[in-house]
């Protein structure tokens, strides 16, 4: 079974018939992203693979269980960030990966690009303070994703990413010139 299924089911198994969904659902995430990362002991390109998958998994899961929009993506990309932050793989690589996918899950869900993008990027913030990382580079690595993901969907959803986070996210701004040298 592959990552984002193993996540995907796990997640789902977890949360379905829990009193609060929403806290089972970040307290799932968080504890599969853990327990995946640390079997993976992932290097090279599946280090940057592993986290992508388990947020792709997570907010299927998040979807199959009623928990979508701006708050509960947040909510799985911080508890993703946090995993990764304290695996083995590159915190940096690994928030780009996530940011990305996160992005790129728009073509599945629906949901608006710019909106998934601000809550990728917080999350990501939120997830590395959860653990004492650094914010800065959080938001760098975040953003940098985002806009990734965002030229895999369209141009337009790249304006949108930059148009989104420019005005919701603190430093946004420089590292967006700095990706699409505008």
């Amino acid at each position: 079974m592959s990552i984002v299924e193993n996540v995907r089911k796990t997640v789902v198994d977890t949360v379905q018939g829990a009193g609060d969904v929403g806290v089972a659902l970040v307290d799932s995430v968080g504890r599969v992203a853990t327990e995946t990362l640390k079997q993976a002991g992932a290097v090279g390109e599946a280090a940057v693979k592993a986290p992508a998958d388990l947020v792709h998994g997570a907010l299927m899961a998040a979807a199959e269980v009623g928990q979508t929009g701006a708050e509960a993506t947040q909510k799985v990309v911080s508890s993703v960030v946090a995993a990764v932050s304290q695996s083995a793989v590159d915190t940096e690589q690994g928030i780009t990966a996530v940011a990305e996918q996160t992005v790129k899950s728009v073509k599945h869900t629906g949901a608006d690009v710019g909106e998934t993008a601000v809550s990728a990027v917080r999350g990501s913030i939120d997830g590395v303070k959860q653990v004492g990382g650094d914010a800065g580079q959080a938001t760098e690595a975040a953003v940098t994703g985002t806009l990734k993901g965002a030229k895999e969907i369209s141009e337009e959803a790249v304006g949108a990413v930059a148009g989104a986070l420019e005005s919701s996210v603190e430093g946004a701004r420089d590292v967006i010139k700095k990706v699409l040298g505008k």
